[in-house]
């Protein structure tokens, strides 16, 4: 094998992608660790090259550290994956927060439990405050779904059961992570810690400035309370070691993880209804490609970029940290080119080394099922869905997107809009989901049916039009007596169907807005968490 590859395909990445700094592990079958480096540590006179030792933040590839660590804990019967999180933590129930009673640590890793995708990177850095801050957390938050009805992505979810994980062993977050994963694994430059951070080769974060060029974001983003979910930073290195003990390989500790744990982290525990089967498991997501099964999650934080994948059929496995994001980087589409000259030859015209699963290969739609679930559905996270039969064929209308469906075999209804995108619709098969659930491009929707007892005048339009501020601005307009949501992070409009007096559908979730004492506006909340103050009025527009 022509180890140069990974040092070439860093290169050319960083010149294609146009990224300030980069750097690669591949672990192959054998054990072996390979490394490329490309870029500098910043864009300015001060960046350094990057090294293999060159710290980054790893955003959300954090969670297969912290589902590790619990999975640890529930082997040596610390807690029990299947025990009501109020077990360990009484306080909860005092959060206020619905169903909390019924949320078990399996639903949190898996992303089942019903609590929201949010996530803000700015709150206490002192870890003595974690648990007040996720208690404050869960205050804020009104549930997804029951617990276990289907998967819904969630930060809070890691969050509390970091949380959890840390309480029942009696340490602070980041000291049972440094006890049962990174000590045990050889990881000793990953950490929580800023400062810390501060003091190794560190890979500083870049943003688009105003002219469209990288610069510095020099703005440091911590929170406790988030750590589990986002926070760590790490190297290749450590991270090569993790995906080694993930692989069970050589060179990983002897029972690290016990072959029922890893099986845990790896195999499905919640499907997404796409149409690459992709699931949640604990720790990571799978989803199949045409040759192998992929396990794997991707992060991003405050101009850090990271992905981890592992082919564990193959014992095979990459990661690719970076210090900017420019959209057309898609990090597993990079890793799996390195890892495709390591995978078993084809060993006859149109055959694998591997059975490849049949194509999914439309058949006659079940009106029976699919006629119990008509109707119309609100995903928090995505928006305002119709779902309906015309001749005994089912449609599907997704934000304005209308697409005719067929059944797939794997039970999903798929079907292309007008505009090219797949539209994919597929039943949760958790405890309660019932009619009332569907799940429709990967998101969790719920049966939605107005009251009746109003009818919102399009005058009133106006009380909610200003600006609203939390990480992104948003701006509120009013044209042709609709309601219209200009994101700035996004730079893109988005035109808003109203559900009820004070809340609305856009394609990318659902927004409430909030009021005060006085009846006026005060805030909106977006996808069931994301509170965005107001602070500018209508005049402000």
């Amino acid at each position: 094998m022509d180890t140069s590859l990974v040092e070439r395909t860093c290169h050319e990445a960083r010149e294609k992608h146009d990224v300030p700094g980069l750097a690669v592990a591949v672990v192959d079958s054998a054990g072996a660790v390979h490394t490329g480096c490309a870029g500098r540590t910043a864009r300015t006179q001060a960046g350094a090259p990057v090294s293999p030792a060159t710290l980054f933040r790893l955003g959300s590839v954090t969670k297969p550290l912290t589902a590790a660590a619990v999975l640890r804990l529930a082997r040596a019967g610390t807690i029990d994956l299947d025990r009501p999180v109020t077990a360990y933590l009484p306080s909860l129930a005092g959060t206020g927060y619905p169903g909390v009673e019924h949320i078990t640590l399996r639903h949190l890793l898996g992303h089942t439990s019903g609590l929201p995708q949010d996530f803000y990177p700015e709150g206490p850095r002192d870890s003595s405050l974690m648990s007040g801050a996720v208690h404050d957390l869960l205050r804020g938050y009104t549930p997804i779904a029951p617990p276990g009805t289907g998967y819904a992505y969630s930060n809070p979810g890691y969050d509390l059961a970091g949380l959890v994980a840390a309480t029942a062993a009696g340490l602070p977050y980041p000291e049972l992570m440094r006890r049962q994963v990174f000590e045990p694994l050889g990881m000793a430059h990953t950490t929580f810690d800023p400062a810390a951070a501060l003091t190794r080769p560190l890979a500083l974060p870049h943003v688009r400035g105003p002219g469209g060029d990288w610069r510095v974001e020099h703005q440091v983003v911590d929170d406790v309370a988030r750590h589990p979910s986002g926070f760590a930073y790490s190297n290749v290195l450590d991270m090569a070691a993790f995906l080694t003990a993930q692989l069970a390989g050589s060179r990983a500790p002897e029972n690290f993880l016990h072959r029922d744990d890893l099986r845990l982290m790896h195999e499905e525990h919640a499907r997404l209804h796409l149409h690459d089967g992709r699931a949640s498991s604990l720790g990571f997501h799978r989803w199949h490609t045409q040759r192998t099964t992929a396990v794997g999650q991707d992060g991003d934080i405050g101009g850090y970029g990271a992905w981890a994948l592992l082919l564990p059929e193959h014992s095979l496995g990459a990661v690719l940290l970076v210090n900017a994001l420019p959209p057309d980087l898609d990090g597993f589409a990079l890793l799996g080119r390195l890892l495709k000259p390591w995978l078993p030859r084809r060993t006859g015209a149109g055959t694998t080394t591997r059975p490849v699963p049949p194509p999914h290969v439309p058949t006659r739609p079940a009106t029976e099922t699919w006629a119990s679930r008509t109707g119309v559905y609100v995903g928090p996270a995505l928006g305002l869905v119709r779902l309906e039969s015309r001749d005994g064929r089912p449609f599907a209308e997704v934000n304005g997107r209308r697409a005719r469906l067929s059944v797939r075999d794997d039970g999903r209804y798929e079907g292309i809009a007008a505009d090219g995108t797949t539209v994919s619709v597929g039943f949760p098969a958790g405890a309660g989901a019932g009619t009332d659930w569907v799940v429709v491009d990967g998101s969790l929707c719920r049966r939605f049916a107005p009251d009746g007892t109003s009818t919102p005048d399009p005058a009133d339009l106006t009380a909610f039009t200003g600006t609203y501020h939390r990480i992104d601005t948003v701006t509120c307009s009013v044209r042709d007596d609709q309601l219209h949501l200009y994101s700035r992070e996004d730079d893109r409009e988005f035109p808003c169907t109203r559900l009820t007096d004070t809340l609305f559908a856009f394609d990318g979730g659902v927004i409430e807005f909030m009021t005060g004492p006085d009846g006026k506006v005060t805030g909106m909340r977006a996808c069931n968490a994301v509170v965005l103050r107001r602070t500018g009025d209508g005049e402000a527009c």
